[in-house]
């Protein structure tokens, strides 16, 4: 099973922040989960659609400008990062995992993401982008055919992985309290991945695993694996 930082170590250092992303790398984790919305043409990364709860500043994303932005503090002393920031750190090594958290930055994501491919030494296996809206994540697709896509899902549908499988989906990403072994074997036989966030729980991580699920988004991957590895 795959171990993806979820925001970065999260646990251990401010969410999506460049600490959290280089503590990530320094465990040796298999994928970086993070968040992207869009201010003033630049992608950058962060959960909410405002600053308010992880900086010490306050309004929403969209309405900053870089020099304001510059201004933050996002808990480990700089501003939250561009995406192309953390891709120049990572170039490679591992995974990551975009999350699309708004509808305005479609082309600019597809850009950053042509350039980690073109300059950053990244496969285009090493990068996948996710969301809730799958409408999103159709038109990136059309953008960027060779682009690995992952449909979010907070239930269990009533077709199972049909909706991943139909829109040429290469994973699913799915709630861990919902994720059950109808769900997984029926990804599986549909040649789907599964991640399943966030797992917090060792009971629930080593269920997961019991599963056969292919990755999971934890925020301490130092912890997940002794899990596993007490477990064996």
């Amino acid at each position: 099973m795959q171990l993806f930082a979820h925001r970065g170590i999260s646990d251990l250092a401010p969410e999506n922040t460049m600490e959290a992303f280089k503590l990530a790398l320094h465990q040796q984790c298999d994928g970086i989960e993070l968040d992207v919305r869009l201010m003033s043409g630049t992608v950058v990364v962060m959960h909410d659609s405002t600053v308010n709860r992880t900086t010490n500043g306050e309004g929403f994303v969209n309405q900053f400008t870089p020099l304001t932005w510059q201004r933050l503090d996002a808990g480990d002393g700089q501003p939250p990062p561009s995406l192309r920031q953390v891709l120049e750190l990572v170039r490679g090594v591992c995974v990551v995992n975009i999350e699309l958290k708004s509808a305005d930055l479609i082309h600019q994501v597809a850009n950053e993401i042509k350039h980690a491919v073109g300059q950053l030494n990244f496969e285009w296996a090493q990068l996948c982008v996710s969301a809730f809206d799958h409408r999103l994540l159709a038109e990136l697709k059309m953008l960027l055919p060779a682009l690995n896509i992952a449909p979010l899902i907070a239930s269990c549908p009533v077709s199972l992985a049909f909706l991943a499988h139909d829109m040429g989906a290469d994973a699913l990403h799915s709630y861990t309290e919902t994720t059950d072994a109808q769900l997984v074997d029926d990804a599986h036989a549909r040649g789907l991945l599964v991640r399943v966030y966030t797992v917090k729980e060792a009971e629930e991580l080593l269920r997961l695993k019991h599963l056969g699920i292919d990755a999971a988004f934890v925020n301490d991957v130092a912890w997940a694996r002794q899990v596993l590895n007490l477990s064996d």
